[in-house]
């Protein structure tokens, strides 16, 4: 991936955090959340050497849960949610934390490719990705501090398999966060520059509708 990066590139890496933060939110609140968008969320965890920025996702669509979240958060007051945008600065906080972290940043990356090296030798019926993950999350981000606090239903947060999901959506939202600073996206870009964001997801998710269309 091209060491050059534009606003275009940090909006879609941003809509990545968000969309990480709005899926765990909805695990923690409902129980479930769209499970294609958590799939691409996931899957960016093994995107090592990604082609472009949205090809960490799998393409545009890969992040459409994100867009929209973003342009929410950011453009319409009277409906933003306030436990997302926690998320999201938590988010990255431990992104930058982990940036500054260059051991502990080298063995989850380290892990995180032995973990796709075997997913594809263990039968999937014996291998829980999402365990897997969550044991990388409890690792490598559980001892920064303050830990990332997360709000729902104890019926799902005490569930083992919906808490392991949501620790490994979390680990994927924190690498989009470190993908943004890596695209130079900083803080103050998301109060300065916030209309010039909105524009570039508007026009992200018009792209994808008329993709669709043909």
């Amino acid at each position: 991936m091209s060491n050059t990066h534009n606003d275009r590139d940090r909006t879609i890496a941003l809509a990545g955090v968000f969309q990480a933060a709005r899926l765990a939110h909805d695990m923690a609140r409902d129980g479930r959340c769209d499970s294609s968008a958590a799939n691409h969320t996931l899957d960016s965890l093994f995107e090592f050497d990604p082609d472009s920025v949205e090809s960490v996702y799998g393409g545009l669509n890969g992040v459409m849960l994100g867009l929209r979240t973003l342009l929410t958060q950011i453009s319409e007051p009277g409906q933003r949610n306030l436990e997302i945008a926690r998320y999201v600065i938590a988010l990255a906080h431990h992104g930058d934390k982990l940036l500054g972290d260059k051991k502990r940043l080298s063995e989850l990356g380290h892990e995180l490719e032995v973990l796709k090296e075997k997913s594809t030798l263990f039968d999937p019926r014996d291998f829980s990705r999402s365990a897997q993950l969550a044991m990388l999350y409890t690792e490598h981000i559980s001892p920064i501090e303050p830990r990332i606090m997360v709000r729902g239903e104890p019926l799902y947060l005490q569930n083992p398999k919906i808490a392991e999901q949501i620790r490994g959506l979390l680990l994927a939202g924190i690498r989009a966060a470190i993908l943004w600073r890596q695209c130079q996206g900083k803080r103050w870009q998301l109060l300065l520059k916030r209309r010039k964001t909105a524009d570039i997801a508007h026009a992200l998710l018009d792209s994808i509708e008329q993709s669709e269309d043909t």
